[in-house]
């Protein structure tokens, strides 16, 4: 098994691997013969959506990722942190295969805006790591990542990054055809799990109605080895013989058959192996849209249902300790009732989630400076209930609304903009045993404008937001004003090369989970303390881009610095309350820095086929100012692939170089390295047209595999090797 112990000779090996593959593929591609142009795949000219402006994806200021819905139905992925975690920059939370939340160059939770058409998916994923993002990845048309200055329209809550998610059931242009659709089924061994979806698509006159439903299902999951990590274990064999050592001078000798009988099971639920208990889930989603189309733009409206239940694998249960001891001192008439709550406390979490979302969105185009309107707005009823046993222990309501309007303008070609209005309203609270945070009503509102001027051999953008949070809690009620502004300079030296240089001040308003949290949140195994003092966060951040498109060859690198004022983040205190370790949300200075590095081409062709590769290089750094390291940051990561397609067939082969994350936060253990290797084949039959069969395995060596960004890291291993079988059909 590769480990990555030497993190400097191991950043410079990988960069140095990935910049000759860019070289080799640059040289290369300067030398393919005309003969061979016929076959060549020409890059596609795609606008970002998520941008205000009307932009190409190869003229973005700053770093910006396209997936289509082709892309992420080969990936098979069901939660957003696993379809985003091939992207150079981006890494997955992995609370177990059903809840996942990307994480953009370290940063998480509320500093990634993850958005559906637009408009935020007023869920409760980013107030915890188990909590699912209530929006299906399968289903998508489009998923879009910005990254740095691309992001600055949506404020503060996206310092990190925006994830937009197009789920295409507002359909925004004439259909071509009178009834179409699409439907996706697949398969996969290592949890024998299940996908299905389907979307239908008619278009009557000026009317288009959109109909889609999908189920995913899967049982616990296979894992290669023991479900704590080595680290985890050896920590844990400590405590026990620390804890038997003082419980042999405590106790009489009668009792130590039953100590012995206690420490064995206890033991054997701590070194779980093969698979993870309680990682099931099944999720079903149903919506149906209706939209009105015209010349001059569209008006729609779409209504989902979400279900979900599935498993908190790894959670914690409050009390043990205390519990455990007061045991000892009842009486033997007592066993009973604490053998029933002993039952009780050791039932399996599960979480069952509800939402009701109903969109509305439309556009106008206009002649003139004005040329277009753009407004979008959902409404979310939202309420999930964490279930132990037949008992709920815990109920999470989250009721809002989210409105955003955006109004463009274009003066002679060279110079266009954006001016909008955004605001959020929401309620959410807790009842329950783990109800860590009261009740709280967060206000958002943001004004922002965008301005950018093209003279095709340089140019300028220029952006900035004002907004204003007031969250109203039971201990107390305040309001933050934040100020956001970012100004690019940029320029096309030659046709095939764009780069630009950013700079940006960025502020964020804390949430209301950093302010008002005061409990035992037992997904993060920690007793979460908020500040009801926090100040609004801010940073300086500097990024440059480079980017080449030549033919076949598309190359960038993007390298970043970021400076906060005032970082907020979750970092352990040392004590403990109710058997579980306090952790405080602080602000403090900080830095981050990295780069992103990647490149693709088509290397040439042999036997009929193009030879297509790829490669991606991604490091990030987070330190506080006053020495340590911030949490959960993702380590080095190097990911490349080799593809090879004709018109029937296309075979691919990836790998992905994690190093080892020893860079590590006050009581956050070291994560190892790993290598995951993935396949697939996709046969494409010419006489069935939009047919798509796909035969992939999954981490094919069976490596364990540990994500770092994971609260769950030395607790929770990814999925071992897995078979995956899939179909598509588009009609």
């Amino acid at each position: 098994m590769l480990r990555f112990n030497d993190k400097r000779r191991s950043l410079l090996c990988l960069a140095a691997s990935a910049l000759a593959l860019s070289a080799a593929t640059s040289a290369h591609a300067q030398q393919v013969q005309e003969a061979q142009e016929a076959h060549d795949h020409d890059i596609d000219v795609i606008i970002v959506k998520s941008s205000p402006l009307n932009v190409h994806d190869h003229d973005v200021v700053g770093a910006a990722s396209i997936l289509n819905d082709e892309e992420i139905q080969r990936l098979g992925a069901g939660n957003l942190g696993e379809a985003l975690a091939n992207i150079p920059g981006v890494t997955n939370t992995f609370f177990g295969p059903a809840a996942g939340r990307p994480v953009i160059r370290g940063l998480g939770a509320d500093r990634v805006r993850v958005l559906v058409n637009g408009v935020g998916s007023l869920d409760a994923s980013a107030a915890s790591p188990d909590h699912a993002i209530a929006a299906e990845t399968l289903s998508a048309s489009q998923i879009e990542v910005l990254r740095g200055a691309s992001a600055i329209a949506y404020g503060g809550g996206a310092i990190g990054g925006v994830v937009n998610i197009m789920d295409g059931r507002i359909v925004e242009e004439r259909p071509e055809a009178p009834f179409s659709g699409e439907v996706y089924g697949g398969y996969t061994s290592v949890d024998d799990g299940n996908q299905l979806a389907g979307r239908v698509i008619v278009g009557a006159g000026d009317f288009a109605f959109t109909l889609e439903g999908q189920r995913r299902e899967a049982g616990v999951y296979d894992i290669p080895g023991f479900a704590d990590s080595a680290r985890q274990r050896a920590l844990e064999e400590g405590e026990h013989d620390d804890h038997d050592h003082d419980h042999d001078h405590d106790h009489d000798h009668d009792d130590d058959h039953d100590h012995d009988h206690d420490h064995d099971h206890d033991h054997e639920e701590e070194f779980a192996r093969d698979h993870v208990e309680n990682s099931d889930f099944l999720f079903k989603t149903y919506s149906g849209g209706v939209s009105y189309i015209q010349n001059w733009g569209f008006v729609g409206l779409a209504v989902k249902v979400t279900d979900a239940e599935y498993g908190l694998p790894g959670h914690e249960h409050a009390h043990e300790d205390e519990n455990h001891d007061h045991d000892h001192d009842h009486d033997h008439d007592d066993d009973h009732d604490d053998d029933h709550e002993h039952e009780h406390e050791h039932a399996d979490p599960r979480l069952v989630m509800d939402q009701t979302r109903i969109d509305v969105r439309g556009e106008v185009r206009l002649d003139g400076f004005i040329n277009r309107v753009r407004w979008s707005g959902a409404y979310s009823d939202y309420e999930h209930k964490e279930r132990e046993g037949d008992e709920i222990a815990t109920t999470f309501y989250n009721e809002g609304f989210e409105g955003r309007v955006e109004v463009s303008h274009d003066h002679g070609g060279n110079w266009q903009g954006a001016w909008g209005l955004q605001a959020l309203t929401k309620d959410f609270k807790a009842e329950g045993e783990e109800a860590y945070i009261e009740p709280v009503t967060t206000q958002d509102w943001g004004l922002f404008a965008l301005e950018r001027f093209d003279r095709e051999a340089w140019g300028f953008e220029a952006g900035a937001r004002l907004e204003r949070r007031r969250l109203n809690g039971l201990r107390k009620e305040d309001t933050y004003t934040a100020f956001s502004a970012s100004g690019s300079l940029f320029a096309r030296p030659h046709p095939d090369l764009f780069t630009s240089v950013t700079v940006s001040r960025s502020e964020r308003a804390p949430t209301d989970v950093e302010v008002f949290a005061e409990g035992a949140h037992l997904a993060t195994r920690a007793f979460e303390i908020g500040d009801l003092n926090l100040d609004t966060e801010k940073a300086w951040s500097l990024e440059g881009t480079l980017r080449y498109d030549h033919d076949n060859l598309h190359a960038e690198a993007n390298v970043f610095y970021a400076d906060y004022d005032g970082f907020i983040t979750l970092m352990a205190s040392g004590e403990t309350r109710d058997g579980l370790d306090v952790y405080q949300y602080t602000q403090a200075d900080a830095r981050l820095y990295g780069f992103e590095l990647a490149a693709n081409t088509q290397l040439g062709q042999a036997f009929g086929y193009d030879i297509l590769a790829h490669a991606g290089l991604d490091y990030v750094r987070g330190e506080l100012d006053q020495g340590g390291n911030l949490p959960r940051i993702s380590p080095l990561s190097l990911k490349t692939g080799l593809e090879l397609v004709n018109e029937s067939l296309s075979w691919r082969a990836d790998a992905q170089f994690v190093a080892e994350q020893d860079e590590t936060a006050t009581n956050e253990l070291p994560t190892d390295g790993y290598v995951l290797l993935n396949g697939d084949v996709e046969w494409r039959p010419e006489s069935l047209d939009s047919l798509a069969l796909t035969l992939g395995v999954r981490n094919i060596t069976d490596e364990e595999v540990r994500f770092h960004t994971s609260y769950l890291k030395d607790h929770l291993p990814a999925q071992g090797r897995s078979v995956r079988v899939s179909v598509r059909k588009a009609f």
